[in-house]
């Protein structure tokens, strides 16, 4: 088996043990109850969709983990916060009992991960595995909130057992039966309600029974190996200085002219031949029994293109990630690349994916039934501060332009207050009319006041009558207009009265 790892990740990777422990299969099972054999040029290939596989890329492959662990980082700068979703304060902090629940369960999810701990663990297993599942361990007849901690489960150690019946459920328990987890010698049989499965890649695994999403990994099998063999093969031209020669023996001759080889000794030297190259594993000599003579080589080393394949590799797989190469390499880079990079990357990856996962809470832990929303706030992050300011501009704008709607009377106070997203308020559907510095007599003029006292002073018309030709001719909000009328027994002097 370790032959086969060489093939992937070289001989540093070779050494270790590759057994899942998973129903005492450590390879391919070849349906007879033993594994298919891996030897030399006939190794099978086992590729990126087994998930020991994925572990051992984040373990020896350097460019994945470093992407990865970018990408982890990048989400772990942003705040948890718990905000009211409805009523009066919509948007600040809740304060209810199942908030401050979820604050102190999010703060230390367990009691050896803080939060950054724990969702930066998350990230890993997601991008590596295609999933994270989460166990949140509530006592019994409590609510979700109640949680006394939360753990990420290894995905590698995590295996479903699908129902098999993929149409026509409608609700997780019709697709999964249960979940096993094996850890530490130890199983467990977990109910599929009872977990939080976070998902990366959208392309269901079929052999999980299209249950869990497969790894972003499938698909790069080939970047991974050529990033580890061309790592591989700098270090051992830089231990023993690459292709030195080989030994062989002293042509030989009858009298017919050149002895040509044995069958036997053309095998042995082909054996001989398949145990040389540059791997640590490899020899760089090869040695002929027969007598024999030194056959120096010179090489160029730069025919080999490690550092191109290098790079391909690592290019491929930010691609797969979506991260920017121009992030991962930091350098040759300007400012402003950079810090568009990093808006993108927080714009089209970061945040979408936080919210996903973040939505996955909500859902488990029944926020909505308690008028709040579990959130991440990515506002503080320098790469996003330019919008923020753009943001802040156009805020003031539109505010300018209600604030001239309202002063003219073409909006209500509550009418601006919901263009601005905010709640409305009690006595708020009112227009700004009589609420200006100026007097109404300076708004209506001379022509318009006398308008107004006509009105007030027609003997014609009752009190109602009067209040709403004020309210309607003169735009006048209904109180003032009862008010200047009074209750229509005496009129109001147009004049005061001459003493």
């Amino acid at each position: 088996m370790s032959n086969f790892v060489n093939y992937l990740f070289g001989t540093i990777a070779g050494g270790v043990n590759t057994y899942r422990g998973a129903s005492g299969v450590s390879f391919i099972p070849d349906g007879k109850g033993g594994t298919i054999e891996i030897k030399g040029q006939d190794a099978t290939w086992w590729g990126m969709n087994n998930r020991e596989m994925q572990k051992k890329a984040y373990e020896f492959c350097y460019p994945v983990a470093s992407v990865v662990d970018r990408l982890a980082e990048y989400d772990i700068a942003g705040k948890i916060e718990i905000l009211r979703t409805e009523g009066k304060g919509k948007h600040d902090f809740a304060t209810n009992s199942w908030a401050q629940n979820m604050n102190k369960l999010l703060a230390q999810p367990n009691p050896v991960q803080s939060w950054e701990q724990f969702r930066g663990q998350q990230i890993v297993y997601k991008k590596i595995f295609g999933f994270c599942p989460v166990l949140p361990l509530i006592p019994s007849g409590f609510t979700p909130d109640n949680a006394i901690s939360m753990v990420n489960l290894p995905p590698w150690c995590f295996e479903p057992d699908p129902t098999m019946d993929y149409i026509n459920q409608s609700n997780i328990e019709g697709y999964v039966k249960k979940y096993r987890f094996s850890i530490l010698g130890k199983s467990f049989e977990l109910n599929p309600k009872d977990v939080i499965i976070l998902e990366d890649s959208f392309f269901q695994d079929e052999e999980a029974g299209f249950v869990l999403p497969q790894s972003r990994l499938v698909g790069l099998d080939m970047a991974i190996s050529n990033i580890c063999a061309a790592m591989e093969a700098d270090n051992v031209l830089l231990k023993k200085r690459g292709p030195l020669g080989f030994i062989s023996s002293e042509p030989q001759k009858d009298l017919a002219g050149a002895v040509p080889m044995d069958p036997k000794d053309k095998k042995a030297l082909q054996d001989s031949l398949m145990q040389y190259g540059l791997s640590l594993s490899q020899y760089q000599y090869v040695i002929s029994a027969a007598p024999a003579r030194w056959n120096p080589m010179s090489y160029d080393v730069k025919q080999l293109g490690t550092k191109e394949t290098i790079v391909a590799g690592e290019k491929a797989i930010c691609h797969r990630y979506g991260f920017p190469y121009v992030l991962y390499e930091e350098i040759d880079a300007t400012y402003a690349n950079s810090a568009s990079a990093a808006k993108s990357v927080y714009q089209n990856n970061i945040i979408p994916n936080s919210t996903k996962d973040l939505n996955k809470y909500n859902k488990f832990f029944k926020a909505d039934d308690n008028k709040a929303s579990i959130q991440n706030n990515f506002e503080d992050i320098a790469a996003l501060q330019e919008d923020k300011l753009q943001q802040a501009n156009a805020a003031k704008v539109l505010d300018d332009a209600l604030a001239i709607e309202y002063s003219n009377n073409l909006i209500t106070k509550n009418q601006w207050l919901t263009a601005r997203g905010y709640d409305t308020v009690e006595d708020g559907d009112t227009y700004k009319a009589g609420a200006g510095t100026d007097p109404l007599a300076v708004k209506l003029g001379v022509g318009g006041t006398q308008s107004l006292i006509d009105l007030l002073a027609n003997p014609a018309l009752d009190a109602e009558a009067k209040k709403n030709g004020l309210v309607i001719l003169f735009g006048m909000d209904p109180a003032d207009a009862a008010k200047l009328v009074g209750d229509g027994s005496t009129p109001p002097p147009i004049n005061p009265p001459v003493t």
